[in-house]
């Protein structure tokens, strides 16, 4: 029997069950049928004998040696229909993702693997496109400036040498890094490898796949999460079966099952929806790193707004750094002005319209040209700010804003710490104390009534429901059906509009009110995000941000579209406060359908917590969490940091292992974040 055979015909399979529970989070033997031996390999999902009844499993690895007595082991039955084998690459890549974020074996391979086509039934169309507007764009050629050039060139020299690594390419808004993308690209597939592109939402989606699709044609593919089952599968069919070269998606694109990926890329690297809010609550950025260890391939993560996270490991060396410091096609930034909206205030203007963007956005119509009106609403839940002088409660031992509570108390998420609602500003003895309420539809109402004449098109999530509603506007918007798009945060994001001259900012600084620790990087992300957009045509571009604390560093530097000084403050503030990435964090949440039962298991984890890293982490809590009932459980919160990430590991295996254990805790369900950039 040669070699070949002997691997083939394997006696015994090790099956991970398909229940996501911690009492079960192991692998079971089973003996292989005579018929199937052969037949078999890992990833096939297979019906098995368990308990007193039936179940399906996973295999993750075929033996010849049993790991008990023979005699006790069963016999599977068989592999269940449609099942689709997955790379051992992938079961590897599960497994860590279980020990480094948290959750089952059987959350992470439901993670990583294809999910099987449910029957098809067909339709009147059927396409991957997102959209009749999907449509390939003629291609241009782009001649590569001196930085893009150095850019794409340093990572196809490393990717010849056979040197496989993680890049950060920082550049400015409208500096061209789609370019430098499809310059290795082109290189990688005539080759013969394939790219993942991940994108963070599906707004991006309409323009992204637009000029991909006209440099490689019908050989991108997409996925996003309008996507039924059926219509995901068949994209990682098309990958599995070399149909296609490039694959477009958010972050669950990144498990696409190609033979041999080269690069996976991350555009806007620093999107908090690159982090999973399910179990595994994996980071599609670290994921990345890891599976391109695993399939020899490389990364490159790309944004005008790194991440403080990445950006620090660009600096210590774990990251290639590579920079465009300057705009395509010798196009100038946009001419920034901050408005302090207290002025407005003290003068009589209640409106969420400065007078100054008013007679702007008068400038722009006349012209015949575009307007963005970004409205901030990221974090305002709940907290609280003087609008005479701009000042915000904040935790004195967290430096974090306070969040209100219906019982009038101002609340820390993080520490506990509780003060009564205040009536009068503690720095100005101003009486105007409250909170944002202005959202889309008011900001449509209100810009409608200044400006009769225009024609005006709202995005949010109201407005973008269905399919294609992302799509429908900004296709319309893109041809100068409207002349002012008001949105949120989606709008802000990577769009090209050469027409739009003017980007006014409402209420900038009201992610700073976020009770979180990433508040004033969020904050310069959006707005440099958002001033971005302006002019990236032939007219010069204009942005006005309106703001309550012109002073803060975030809305300081984004107006001038200055990182460095940026980042120079923030890491300063998290190395104060020993926030990541200088220190790691993990958070744990105890849930249960009674709030005292809930409180109990948070206090079980702090203790095992204390016992697993005693002096070498500090652990505060339990605290409530945001909000404090949900789906009809109450949840409470322990936090954890240590300069060491295996410490959190350790903390959390220790918990979850006691948990596990104990029958009496079975009715408290426990969770964990490591690094998080949302609460649970």
């Amino acid at each position: 029997m040669d070699f070949k055979e002997n691997i083939d015909k394997k006696r015994f399979a090790c099956i991970i069950i398909d229940i996501s529970s911690e009492k079960v989070d192991r692998t079971f033997q089973y003996r292989i049928p005579e018929d199937l031996r052969g037949s078999l390999s890992v990833g096939m999902r297979v019906n098995v004998p368990f308990g007193n009844g039936k179940r399906t499993g996973y295999i993750v690895r075929l033996s010849d040696t049993p790991e008990i007595e023979e005699s006790r082991i069963r016999e599977l039955y068989g592999v269940v229909k449609g099942s689709v084998p997955v790379e051992e690459r992938m079961i590897s890549l599960a497994a860590w993702m279980k020990d480094r974020f948290g959750g089952t074996m059987n959350h992470a391979l439901k993670t990583v693997l294809l999910v099987p086509a449910e029957k098809k039934r067909r339709k009147k169309k059927q396409t991957d496109d997102p959209g009749e507007q999907t449509r390939p764009v003629p291609v241009s050629l782009v001649e590569l400036n001196e930085s893009q050039k150095r850019a794409a060139e340093r990572i196809l020299t490393d990717w010849k040498k056979g040197i496989r690594g993680t890049y950060l390419l920082h550049g400015v808004t409208g500096s061209g890094k789609t370019e430098v993308y499809i310059e290795v690209m082109k290189a990688v597939v005539r080759k013969g490898k394939q790219v993942v592109f991940l994108i963070p939402e599906i707004a991006l989606t309409f323009q992204t796949v637009r000029r991909l699709r006209a440099h490689f044609g019908e050989r991108v593919a997409i996925l996003n999460s309008r996507m039924s089952a059926g219509e995901r599968y068949e994209q990682y069919r098309k990958a599995k079966d070399g149909e296609i070269d490039v694959m477009v998606g958010p972050r669950s694109a990144l498990f696409t099952p190609f033979a041999e990926p080269a690069f996976f890329i991350l555009d806007e690297e620093h999107e908090t929806s690159y982090k999973s809010e399910s179990l595994p609550r994996y980071h599609a950025r670290e994921t990345a790193i890891r599976l391109a260890e695993i399939c020899g391939a490389s990364v490159i993560l790309g944004s005008a707004t790194p991440s403080v996270d990445s950006f620090y490991k660009a600096r210590n060396g774990e990251y290639t750094y590579l920079e465009l410091p300057e705009r395509a096609a010798d196009r100038s930034m946009a001419e920034t002005e901050i408005v302090d909206m207290r002025n407005e205030l003290r003068e009589g203007n209640r409106s969420i319209l400065s007078r100054r963007l008013r007679e702007e956005m008068e400038r722009t119509l006349a012209a015949g040209e575009q307007s963005m009106l970004f409205l901030n609403r990221r974090g305002v839940s709940g907290f609280v700010s003087c609008r005479s002088c701009g000042e915000v409660m904040k935790c004195p031992h967290c430096d974090v804003s306070l969040s209100l509570h219906r019982n009038q108390t101002l609340v820390c998420h993080y520490c506990g710490y509780r003060t009564p609602m205040i009536k009068t500003c503690p720095k100005c003895g101003s009486r105007y104390i409250g909170t944002f309420r202005a959202g889309t539809e008011k900001a449509e109402d209100m810009v409608r009534e200044a400006f009769p004449g225009a024609r005006i098109l709202r995005m949010d999530t109201d407005t973008t429901r269905g399919k294609e509603g992302h799509e429908r506007i900004l296709g319309a918007f893109s041809r100068h059906e409207a002349d002012i798009l008001i949105g949120t945060q989606m709008i802000v994001k990577g769009h090209d509009f050469p027409t739009v001259t003017l980007v006014g900012i409402l209420a900038a600084d009201m992610s700073l009110y976020a009770p979180d620790f990433h508040a004033g990087e969020r904050t310069f992300q959006l707005l440099t995000q958002a001033a971005g957009r302006a002019g990236r045509g032939e007219a010069p571009g204009r942005v006005l941000i309106q703001t309550y604390q012109p002073e803060h560093y975030s809305i300081r530097c984004a107006a001038a579209q200055d990182y460095q000084s940026f980042y120079e403050e923030e890491i300063a503030f998290r190395r104060l406060m020993r926030y990541p990435p200088v220190w790691h964090f993990l958070q744990i949440l105890s849930a249960c359908t009674k709030e005292e039962e809930a409180e109990r298991g948070a206090g079980i984890v702090a203790s095992l917590v204390r016992e697993a890293v005693g002096e070498e982490a500090f652990v505060t809590g339990p605290v409530d969490a945001v909000p404090v009932k949900r789906m009809d459980l109450f949840r409470k919160v322990v936090f954890i940091k240590s300069p060491s990430y295996d410490m959190l590991v350790k903390a959390k295996d220790h918990t979850e292992s006691c948990f596990s254990s104990r029958e009496e805790l079975s009715h408290i369900l426990i969770r964990f974040d490591f690094d998080p950039m949302n609460g649970f």
